[in-house]
């Protein structure tokens, strides 16, 4: 039972690969093409296979959301409980443990950025300037072409 469930949150990770597969061979067999409206990347299909893949690409991305599990590392061991004999029970002193999140979110080509620290929030504000860069780049390069 617990090789089933730790075998089914690859289901969404390989649901998107196989996806991504079927959707680069729509591209291949000029079932599929790649348009850029303003920065938006639009996939438009017109044969099965990339249909399909679209298909895998989207069942992925929910089975991924809804099998893969929350916190794969952060579960504590099972703590052996004190025997009778024992005349003191263990002392623990939970030792809180500090959670740091940030985030970017693309409003158009604008980047908006949000973390719980200045070190996180700063690392986040470089990736977002990366990534804008990088769409810069691959905007400028799809209209050369």
């Amino acid at each position: 039972m617990a090789t089933t469930v730790r075998a089914i949150r690859f289901l969404g990770p390989g649901l998107l690969a196989a996806g991504i597969a079927l959707l680069a061979a729509g591209f291949a067999l000029g079932e599929a093409t790649l348009s850029l409206v303003l920065i938006i990347p639009v996939i438009t299909a017109t044969g099965p296979w990339s249909f399909l893949g679209i298909l895998l690409i989207v069942a992925g991305f929910f089975t991924t959301f809804l099998f893969w599990p929350a916190r794969m590392a952060d579960v504590p061991p099972p703590v052996a409980e004190p025997l009778l004999s024992d005349l003191q029970p263990p002392v623990r002193t939970p030792q809180p443990v500090e959670r740091r999140w940030g985030g970017v979110v693309f409003l158009g080509p604008f980047p908006i950025v949000f973390g719980s620290d200045q070190r996180v929030t700063r690392l986040m504000l470089a990736l977002g300037v990366v990534l804008f860069l990088a769409l810069l780049a691959l905007t400028i390069i799809a209209l050369m072409a």
